[in-house]
């Protein structure tokens, strides 16, 4: 046996990807596809020097293939050390398992600590002898084992957001993280309205408070700088994992916002600056692997970088999609608790099924209900990670697994059932600010659609698989029905969701899905005459497809790269050359649906122009005023915008129509819990408001008064202590009107002083008992009642309280729902800012305002009955 092994030499005679492969004696398969093979082609054309080059391959395309090869072709031809990133490690083992087994190029994984890395591994990547796996995480730590990365590829880059800006974004949360979410918002406190500090000090689980998002002024974030870098500093730590993110942000708070929710808050950059982190920046070339590459900028922004080598999806696969879904849609004709029973059947179809939900809270539910009704096998994440064959080989299998909407692939006989229950969970606070205060929605439209194209792929990664889709939970349901949202969806996909729900439609029983799955499963004739009316319907809006020109994504797109550069500069206190770019960006948001992303690049150009003022430019004082003055104009859902000017007074009045807009913000919230797709669940509502406010029993009245308020878009309330108030109507922060209702009878009936007196304590109860209110705010009382007959010395009591007879507010309810019913006719999704421009116009028009509303309480007082 010779001593001295004879050395390997890779042989670098060839031109192209294609051609090394040729070669490759390992792989399983006889090379890439004629449209894989196009978009390589289109790579070594237009990216192989480029530094960031994005490529777009629909979900199933084969883009793991694509990426390996690539990687492998610049390894051997240009000894680069080439990293291929996922996102999380179940993508890393089957990529490295696909690498080695069916594609025959040598990968080694890299997962868990860098000190749990095998030697022989570190070795071969540090020659160039392999390609290295690893997931994100692994690449955006402080010292990274891949520091000196020459070429790194990026998986699914268009879901990477969050595993990128996590590097960057301090995520402070009330249970986690007690002491010091407390500390910190005494330190805030004072800088707070009512409202705000409310929902930070009150740990409630109401849907308002669920829901409320805010973010704190820079401008007083700036002048708390200090004070919180020591609160933090001292506190963050190795055991609660805070000390890695604030380490990298405490020096650059300047160029951070502070977002604020009732359970957690989050320091962050607008944009993630992966240019700061040097095993990024470093590198030779970055390439991006997305099933989309979008039309508004989203991967500039997710990313970090401003300019991106484009190289869109080749023309073969533009409008078609892969493998074939049957969508079932059991909401449309069943109640939550009837399709359990449908559950428990599709799952006999099938061996396996794959379940995903939005939260850990969702795997346990969805658990015990398959462990008291089912024999299948249950696996969670952890337990697929480990021992992914054991699922593959079960004959009766269900995995349920928690926010993996991507990043798990079930392709060929691996699993062809997948149920999705509830939207994608990806929306930060970040996001969660701009779409609700600013109505900036079209930012993250085409993020939330790719996100669920992602999703409803999982089951289906070739042209051969198939799967039967079920989709559960009403906010999944209306974002893959509505309209306006649909046909946004690539043609096949949209064909599949429409054909879906039309024959998921008006079911007595589950027998007509069931015989649908089984003519999908079987391949029967029937399901050939389904295939040719999706197929129908897809050409149909290939059509209409085409002529659809969505304006706003471009300008959304122009200004992506300016806001990179924004971001960049600001890092770098480079204040002037943020403002510029800040400029260039206002100057491109043109059209009423972006008024609401506008006003947020307003508010950051005054809070540069204060920067600037603050380091002695005395010119920049009534350039931030000007800024702001912009902002506010617009800003309807951000209260604090006005109220950081300085001297600017708002009167009570102008409060109240100012509430415009947070009523209907709430009254999109109504219609949208109501479903869009069909009235009926709005027509029950109203009919059974309408039926209580008639009646002639007082409880019920009381009842419809309160869910009256609710429909309209009020906040409202009611209590059941002895001598407290009926419903409670509060539009702002500012304004509550509060109501004592006395559905007298008898032909003898008259107002009672003893209940006029109790409501005179009305008013004093709700300031010591509704904490959302300001402390100055607004209280009125009006008693809601059948006659204006009264007792001796009632009009005395009535000096402060209005009066309004039931009849009347009967006939006032009624406009108002028909006001609803226009509303509801124009609403196209949430955060729309052209629909909630359009919603205060129809509500000013037809009188429906919260000041209209008070015109109508205010006719009248009690102490006028003697007049």
């Amino acid at each position: 046996m010779s001593l001295f092994n004879k050395l390997k030499v890779d042989s670098t005679n060839f031109k192209t990807p294609q051609e090394m492969y040729q070669d490759n004696r390992k792989k399983t398969i006889n090379g890439p596809l004629d449209y894989q093979s196009k978009m390589i082609d289109a790579y070594m054309e237009k990216g192989l020097r480029a530094k960031d080059v994005a490529l777009e391959l629909p979900t199933g395309a084969g883009k793991t293939l694509i990426g390996l090869l690539i990687g492998e072709f610049r390894r051997r031809k240009f000894k680069e050390k080439v990293v291929f990133v996922c996102p999380n490690n179940q993508l890393v083992n089957q990529v490295v398992d696909k690498a080695n087994n069916t594609y025959g190029i040598k990968a080694y994984g890299f997962t868990r600590a860098i000190r749990d890395y095998s030697q022989q591994a570190k070795a071969a990547y540090n020659r160039a002898e392999v390609i290295a796996v690893t997931n994100y995480s692994s690449l955006f730590i402080k010292g990274t084992f891949f520091s000196d990365a020459d070429i790194i590829i990026f998986d699914d880059a268009h879901g990477a957001e969050n595993y990128i800006a996590s590097h960057w974004s301090l995520e402070i949360k009330r249970e986690e993280h007690k002491e010091l979410f407390g500390t910190l918002v005494e330190c805030i406190r004072s800088d707070l309205d009512y409202t705000q500090l409310s929902y930070l000090k009150n740990k409630e689980d109401t849907s308002s408070a669920i829901s409320w998002v805010d973010m704190f002024p820079n401008i007083k974030f700036h002048s708390k700088r200090e004070e919180i870098i020591d609160i933090i500093e001292a506190r963050a730590n190795k055991d609660n994992k805070l000390i890695y993110t604030w380490n990298n942000i405490k020096e650059h708070l300047n160029s951070c916002n502070l977002y604020l929710s009732s359970g957690k808050l989050l320091i962050r950059p607008y944009i993630p600056p992966t240019m700061t982190h040097e095993p990024f920046r470093h590198a030779t070339q970055r390439i991006y692997m997305s099933a989309t590459l979008g039309e508004s900028g989203e991967l500039e922004r997710t990313i970090g970088v401003s300019n991106i080598t484009r190289l869109p999806i080749v023309d073969d696969w533009k409008q078609k999609s892969i493998g074939r879904r049957y969508f079932v849609f059991p909401d449309a004709s069943f109640k939550p608790q009837e399709y359990k029973e449908l559950f428990i059947e599709m799952n006999k179809k099938l061996p396996r099924s794959l379940v995903l939900v939005q939260e850990n809270k969702s795997v346990k539910t969805y658990s015990e209900f398959v462990q008291q009704n089912m024999s299948s096998e249950i696996f969670t994440i952890e337990k697929i990670e480990q021992d992914f064959s054991s699922f593959v080989n079960s004959d009766d299998a269900i995995a349920i697994l928690a926010n993996r909407y991507d990043g798990i692939d079930m392709e060929g006989d691996k699993c062809h059932l997948l149920f999705i229950n509830q939207l994608p969970n990806g929306t930060g606070l970040q996001e969660k600010f701009l779409s609700s205060k600013l109505a900036a929605s079209v930012l993250f439209e085409e993020r939330i659609r790719t996100k669920l194209i992602q999703a409803i792929g999982r089951c289906t990664r070739s042209n051969t698989d198939y799967a039967v889709v079920c989709i559960t939970g009403e906010d999944l349901l209306k974002t893959l029905t509505a309209r306006k949202k649909i046909e946004k969806f690539p043609p096949e996909i949209r064909a599949e969701l429409e054909f879906g729900y039309t024959y998921s439609e008006g079911l007595k029983n589950f027998e007509n899905i069931l015989l649908a799955m089984d003519a999908l499963i079987n391949k029967t004739e029937d399901w050939d005459m389904a295939e040719e009316q999706i197929l129908a319907l897809r050409d149909n809006y290939i059509t209409e497809a085409a002529s659809h020109k969505h304006v706003n994504n471009d300008l959304l797109n122009e200004c992506a790269k300016f806001e990179v550069k924004y971001q960049y500069a600001i890092w770098k206190e480079d204040y002037e050359s943020a403002l510029s770019n800040v400029d260039q960006i206002i100057s491109k948001l043109n059209g009423k649906a972006l008024i609401g992303y506008k006003s947020f690049w307003n508010y950051i150009g005054s809070y540069i122009a204060y920067l600037i003022y603050q380091n002695g430019n005395e010119n920049y004082y009534q350039i931030m005023r000007n800024y702001i003055d912009k902002a506010a104009s617009n800003a309807f859902n951000v209260s604090w915008f006005k109220r950081i000017m300085p001297n600017k007074e708002e009167s009570k009045e102008k409060a109240v129509n100012f509430g415009l807009m947070d009523v209907v913000e709430r009254i999109e919230e109504e219609i949208y819990k109501d479903g869009v797709k069909s009235s009926v669940k709005f027509e029950k509502r109203v009919e059974k408001v309408l039926t209580l406010l008639e009646s002639s029993d007082g409880n019920k009245f009381e009842q419809g008064h309160q869910e009256l308020g609710i429909l309209l878009g009020y906040i409202v309330g009611n209590s059941d202590e002895h001598t407290s108030p009926d419903p409670w109507w509060i539009i702002n922060s500012d304004y509550c009107l509060v109501s004592e209702d006395k559905i007298y009878k008898g032909e003898n009936k008259k107002i009672l002083t003893k209940h006029v007196r109790q409501a005179l304590t009305h008013k004093k109860w709700i300031r010591d008992n509704v904490q959302m209110l300001n402390r100055e705010a607004t209280i009125e009382t009006v008693f809601i009642t059948t006659t204006k007959e009264y007792e001796e010395n009632v009009d005395v009591y009535g000096e402060e309280i209005y009066l309004i007879l039931q009849e009347d507010f009967v006939d006032w309810a009624k406009t108002a729902i028909e006001t609803l019913r226009k509303l509801r006719r124009s609403f196209s999704e949430p955060g729309d800012m052209m629909w909630r421009l359009g919603a205060m116009e129809i509500l000013e028009n037809n009188r429906m305002t919260p000041a209209d509303f008070l015109k109508l309480i205010r006719q009248f007082k009690l102490k006028d009955l003697g007049k």
